[in-house]
């Protein structure tokens, strides 16, 4: 048994000798042979043979270069033998991607990446060299020039995970969120238990205001990791931004509001009045407004907080720091228009009526803008600007509705409004028939209004026009014949010695 073992073995070590002066003549093959056991020893003695035999020769002048790589302190005898090979071969792209390596363990990132982009320029399809050149240029912090790389090697391996990963990484650093957006989805779904990607995949989805798709994805974060501080905030947001307030509420109610930014205690104020806590919104936004006196864009918010829990005083302050600060036509108006109404609660007419006025010139056809002109210019004795009000009241609704085929329930309303408080003006200034008349266009909309019909029939009565007064008296008899409204119509009858009959 111990022969035969000694026999087998003296017949490999006899193959193998006689497999190496196989090569003996031929000094690049004998080199390969030893390259590929691992002997770079021998491998380099055999390739400067192969050079000297043949100094035209590139691929001696590759794998020389190449045996070379793989001691530290022969690089610089690498990077001569790469340059000689390329010398005689230009057109390899082995051999500018063989330097390129040279440079890069010599921490030349300029020259290697020189050379891969030649390797490139031969071989436009080849995402190794395209990947070095990304990996270079990351390193090198030249991130525009690796985000192209790493964009080439997607373009033609699209499946290449290294690559969608650092091109997202980069993207996501340099705060481009939405090139990173569908890089990260891709990553997501690819490698769904690495939480980092999601935690990432969550930010660009706050950031490019995807917040339905941003809310599951941050929920399922949460149950393993309910006290990120960060994510939980983008969540709050997210439920803000698409009104579900409710949830928000949790989130709000648990931060301390001393130590709130301004932009949260603004966006707590709004969820909190969206809720209808009114009381609970104001105090938000106050402290958000003792920290910034100038935030614009939360005074229209509190303005109308305040008109809600009847501070009319702070309404208006607030009203007119948001006229003075934001001169876009719909908050002006808005904040006049309203400004008015607080206004006329502290029995400010006069004030009330500028106030109005000024949100007329900014929306000179907004038709419920005119009663209140009327009834202010009323309250400060202006009867003709009162009554100039119910007549553009009148014209403006006759345009609409034309428009609208008489067919808005609003206008109707209006419009019946209008004709009796513009009647009421014209009787009390002793214009009677003309009051009868636009009582008669009130009655025409609401022809079944008894105490309209008795309010004609008594004007008529006084006039003394008792068959007028006679057919309005009758009609509320008949619309209402148990009313109290029927016996103050049957006694006007009496006294008239009249009836229906």
């Amino acid at each position: 048994m111990k022969k035969r073992i000694m026999s087998s073995l003296l017949a490999i070590v006899l193959l193998t000798g006689y497999s190496i002066n196989l090569f003996a003549d031929d000094p690049l093959k004998e080199g390969i042979a030893f390259f590929e056991k691992g002997d770079y020893q021998s491998a380099v003695v055999s390739f400067r043979e192969a050079v000297k035999e043949d100094k035209k020769n590139p691929q001696a002048y590759i794998w020389l270069g190449r045996t070379y790589q793989h001691f530290a302190d022969s690089l610089n005898n690498a990077e001569t033998a790469f340059i000689q090979a390329r010398e005689l071969d230009s057109k390899n792209w082995m051999i500018f991607d063989y330097l390129g390596d040279v440079y890069v363990a010599q921490k030349v990132a300029a020259a290697a990446l020189e050379q891969y982009r030649k390797a490139i320029e031969i071989d436009k399809k080849n995402a190794k060299i395209f990947m070095k050149i990304a990996e270079v240029s990351r390193k090198a912090r030249q991130y525009k020039e690796a985000a192209e790389a790493y964009i080439s090697v997607l373009l033609i391996d699209s499946t290449n995970l290294s690559a969608k990963k650092e091109l997202a990484n980069i993207y996501f650093r340099a705060k481009q969120y939405t090139n990173a957006l569908p890089l990260l989805i891709d990553l997501v779904k690819l490698q769904p238990g690495e939480i980092s990607y999601q935690k990432d995949l969550v930010k660009c989805l706050y950031e490019t205001k995807y917040f339905t798709d941003l809310i599951p994805l941050a929920e399922k974060i949460r149950l393993t990791d309910s006290t990120n501080v960060d994510l939980n905030n983008m969540l709050r947001d997210a439920y803000i931004e698409t009104k579900k307030y409710d949830k928000a509420y949790q989130f709000i109610v648990a931060q301390n509001p001393d130590s709130m930014s301004i932009d949260e205690l603004v966006k707590a104020g709004k969820s909190l009045a969206a809720l209808k806590m009114g009381d609970d919104a104001i105090k938000m936004y106050e402290r958000a407004y003792q920290k910034d006196s100038t935030l614009s864009e939360i005074f229209y918010d509190m303005a109308k907080l305040y008109n809600e829990k009847e501070r009319y005083a702070d309404a208006i302050l607030m009203f007119d720091k948001k006229i003075a600060a934001d001169s876009s036509v719909g908050y002006r108006w808005a904040c006049y228009f309203q400004g008015a109404q607080s206004l006329a609660k502290l029995k400010e007419f006069k004030r009330a009526k500028e106030y109005i006025s000024k949100s007329i010139e900014y929306k000179p056809e907004y038709i419920e803008a005119w009663p209140l002109l009327a009834q202010y210019n009323e309250a400060i004795g202006n009867a003709a600007e009162q009554e100039s009000a119910y007549k553009k009241v009148i014209e403006l609704i006759n345009k609409a509705d034309t428009a609208s085929n008489g067919n808005s329930a609003r206008l109707k309303t209006l419009l019946d409004n209008t004709y009796r408080m513009y009647a009421f003006l014209l009787f009390n200034q002793k214009r009677t028939t003309e009051a009868i008349e636009y009582y008669k266009k009130a009655f025409a909309i609401n022809p079944k209004d008894c105490k309209l019909a008795l309010t004609i029939g008594q004007i008529y009565h006084r006039d003394k026009k008792e068959l007028d007064a006679q057919q309005y008296y009758c009609k509320v008899i008949q619309l209402c014949p148990k009313s109290e409204d029927a016996k103050n119509a049957q006694n006007y009858l009496k006294m008239m010695g009249l009836d229906c009959k």
